[in-house]
Protein backbone atom coordinates (compact mmCIF):
# COMPACT_ATOMS: atom_id res chain seq x y z
CA UNK A 1 0.00 0.00 0.00
CA UNK A 2 1.13 3.52 -0.76
CA UNK A 3 -0.36 6.81 0.29
CA UNK A 4 0.57 10.41 -0.48
CA UNK A 5 -0.22 14.02 0.23
CA UNK A 6 0.90 17.15 -1.57
CA UNK A 7 1.59 20.72 -0.55
CA UNK A 8 3.29 23.76 -2.03
CA UNK A 9 6.40 25.50 -0.79
CA UNK A 10 8.97 28.00 -1.99
CA UNK A 11 9.02 31.76 -2.17
CA UNK A 12 6.21 31.81 -4.73
CA UNK A 13 4.68 28.44 -3.85
CA UNK A 14 6.33 27.24 -7.06
CA UNK A 15 7.52 23.87 -5.71
CA UNK A 16 5.12 21.00 -5.26
CA UNK A 17 6.10 18.51 -2.56
CA UNK A 18 4.63 15.03 -2.70
CA UNK A 19 5.07 13.06 0.52
CA UNK A 20 4.80 9.33 -0.14
CA UNK A 21 4.53 6.58 2.42
CA UNK A 22 4.35 2.81 2.42
CA UNK A 23 5.60 0.66 -0.44
CA UNK A 24 6.32 1.59 -4.05
CA UNK A 25 6.06 -1.80 -5.71
CA UNK A 26 4.16 -3.84 -8.30
CA UNK A 27 0.84 -3.10 -6.59
CA UNK A 28 1.29 0.67 -6.25
CA UNK A 29 3.60 1.87 -9.04
CA UNK A 30 0.84 2.41 -11.60
CA UNK A 31 -1.21 4.43 -9.08
CA UNK A 32 1.85 6.53 -8.21
CA UNK A 33 2.56 7.19 -11.88
CA UNK A 34 -1.06 8.22 -12.50
CA UNK A 35 -0.93 10.65 -9.56
CA UNK A 36 2.25 12.25 -10.84
CA UNK A 37 1.01 12.33 -14.43
CA UNK A 38 -1.87 14.55 -13.32
CA UNK A 39 0.60 16.81 -11.49
CA UNK A 40 2.79 17.02 -14.60
CA UNK A 41 -0.22 17.72 -16.83
CA UNK A 42 -1.31 20.51 -14.45
CA UNK A 43 1.93 22.27 -15.40
CA UNK A 44 3.99 21.90 -12.23
CA UNK A 45 7.66 22.28 -13.18
CA UNK A 46 9.42 21.70 -9.86
CA UNK A 47 8.45 18.62 -7.85
CA UNK A 48 10.05 17.21 -4.73
CA UNK A 49 9.17 13.63 -3.83
CA UNK A 50 9.58 13.29 -0.06
CA UNK A 51 10.56 9.67 0.58
CA UNK A 52 10.92 10.01 4.35
CA UNK A 53 8.05 7.58 4.99
CA UNK A 54 8.72 5.26 2.05
CA UNK A 55 9.56 1.86 3.54
CA UNK A 56 10.17 -0.23 0.42
CA UNK A 57 10.80 0.20 -3.30
CA UNK A 58 10.82 -2.63 -5.86
CA UNK A 59 12.48 -2.72 -9.26
CA UNK A 60 9.18 -1.60 -10.80
CA UNK A 61 9.10 1.28 -8.31
CA UNK A 62 12.60 2.30 -9.39
CA UNK A 63 11.54 2.16 -13.02
CA UNK A 64 8.55 4.34 -12.18
CA UNK A 65 10.81 6.95 -10.57
CA UNK A 66 12.95 6.97 -13.72
CA UNK A 67 9.85 7.33 -15.93
CA UNK A 68 8.69 10.27 -13.82
CA UNK A 69 12.11 11.89 -14.14
CA UNK A 70 11.99 11.48 -17.94
CA UNK A 71 8.44 12.83 -18.22
CA UNK A 72 9.27 15.87 -16.09
CA UNK A 73 12.35 16.63 -18.20
CA UNK A 74 10.25 16.24 -21.35
CA UNK A 75 7.86 18.90 -20.05
CA UNK A 76 10.69 21.24 -19.06
CA UNK A 77 10.44 20.35 -15.38
CA UNK A 78 12.57 18.86 -12.66
CA UNK A 79 12.06 16.27 -9.96
CA UNK A 80 14.10 15.84 -6.79
CA UNK A 81 14.01 13.13 -4.13
CA UNK A 82 14.24 14.13 -0.48
CA UNK A 83 14.78 12.23 2.75
CA UNK A 84 15.70 8.98 1.04
CA UNK A 85 17.12 6.74 3.74
CA UNK A 86 17.29 3.21 5.08
CA UNK A 87 16.63 0.30 2.78
CA UNK A 88 15.19 2.56 0.05
CA UNK A 89 18.43 4.57 -0.12
CA UNK A 90 20.48 1.37 -0.15
CA UNK A 91 18.47 -0.03 -3.05
CA UNK A 92 18.64 3.18 -5.11
CA UNK A 93 22.39 3.47 -4.56
CA UNK A 94 22.96 -0.21 -5.37
CA UNK A 95 21.52 0.31 -8.85
CA UNK A 96 23.18 3.74 -9.19
CA UNK A 97 19.90 5.62 -9.59
CA UNK A 98 21.26 8.43 -7.40
CA UNK A 99 23.35 9.46 -10.43
CA UNK A 100 20.16 10.12 -12.42
CA UNK A 101 17.76 11.24 -9.71
CA UNK A 102 18.98 14.05 -7.52
CA UNK A 103 18.68 12.99 -3.88
CA UNK A 104 18.77 15.45 -0.96
CA UNK A 105 18.78 14.90 2.80
CA UNK A 106 15.81 17.25 3.37
CA UNK A 107 12.84 18.73 1.55
CA UNK A 108 14.27 22.22 2.16
CA UNK A 109 17.59 21.34 0.50
CA UNK A 110 15.77 19.76 -2.43
CA UNK A 111 13.56 22.84 -2.81
CA UNK A 112 16.56 25.16 -2.67
CA UNK A 113 18.24 23.23 -5.50
CA UNK A 114 15.76 24.47 -8.12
Amino acid sequence: MMDYRTYRTGENNDVLVMEISGHLDNDTSEYFLECLDSIIEDGDKNVVIDCGQLKYISSLGIGTMIRIHSRMKGKGGNVRLAQVDGMVADILRAVHVEKLLNMYPSVEEARASF
